[in-house]
């Protein structure tokens, strides 16, 4: 803008523009202190991190069997119930319902959402109190595998001292997650770790359970059935509530999978 341009805007105009240069500025300077504030936390905790290459060997606790002479099964023992699968033995329907659901960027980020947080920020401040959504699968995997400690009453720790530590590890192993293994390998230990009801953890373990039937052979509706189970898996169980289950199956894993493009409005 020239400065004859500028003499001739308005006084109301110049105000404007100053105040905008103004909180540009002041907004440069904060995400500075932020980051730097960011970086040496940090700093403080990265010696605090788990050693996430015990994933290399990942034997989590599954289905132990107890089998008859003739090969019939007769019993079968679990603390956790879970059968662990690779990604190829995931139906591609499930592993889009839980990207579409869970994480629509997560073959594009590296670990985390820097759009998810910041929405998610605007939307608690708006709101007045914390809400969930910011996490990514990644995110996710890095709390069930290594942050159980900070887990209290079945809810992982969300403010305070523990709430902030949690946080920043949580990113920490994230990144190394990503860096470490591939988007295929993080969706396998995510569906085969995520707890969901009745003692299942693991999408082969729930979909034995509720369909009987392996995780590679879901149809689609089943797969959009377990997926809705994921945040409250009391709640949302098909067996406790079926029509809870219905409900946010149809209205909400359906819907993102079409909003993504997996599916078509009409499926």
């Amino acid at each position: 803008m020239t400065e004859s341009s500028s003499s001739a805007l308005r006084p109301g105009t110049r105000v404007v523009i100053r105040f905008a240069r103004r909180a540009g500025l002041l907004a440069l300077f904060i995400i500075a202190a932020l980051l730097g504030t960011l970086g040496g936390l940090v700093f403080v905790y990265a010696d605090d991190v788990a050693a996430i290459s015990a994933l290399d060997d990942y034997k989590p606790s599954t289905i132990t069997r107890l089998m008859a002479n003739d090969g019939q099964q007769i019993g079968e023992f679990a603390t956790e119930r879970r059968v662990v699968i690779g990604y190829d033995d995931i139906a591609p329907v499930l592993r889009q319902a839980i990207i579409a659901s869970e994480d629509a960027e997560f073959e594009s980020h590296f670990g985390i959402s820097v759009s998810r947080l910041i929405v998610t920020a605007i939307r608690d401040i708006g709101t007045g109190h914390r809400m969930r959504g910011a996490s990514t699968i990644t995110q996710q995997v890095a709390r069930m595998l290594f942050l159980q400690d900070y887990m209290r009453g079945g809810v992982f720790a969300r403010s305070g001292t523990q709430g902030l530590e949690r946080k920043i590890k949580e990113w920490l192993i994230s990144f190394q997650l990503e860096k470490r293994y591939t988007k295929h390998e993080i969706l396998a230990f995510y569906a085969n770790h995520v707890p969901l009801d009745h003692g299942a953890y693991g999408v082969e373990a729930a979909s034995r359970m509720y369909f009987d039937k392996p995780a590679k052979d879901l149809s689609l509706e089943e797969a959009a059935s377990i997926v809705a189970i994921i945040p409250t898996p009391s709640r949302l169980s098909p067996f406790r509530n079926p029509e809870q289950n219905l409900a946010r199956r149809n209205t909400y894993v359906l819907r993102r999978m079409a909003e993504e493009g997996y599916i078509t409005p009409a499926e």
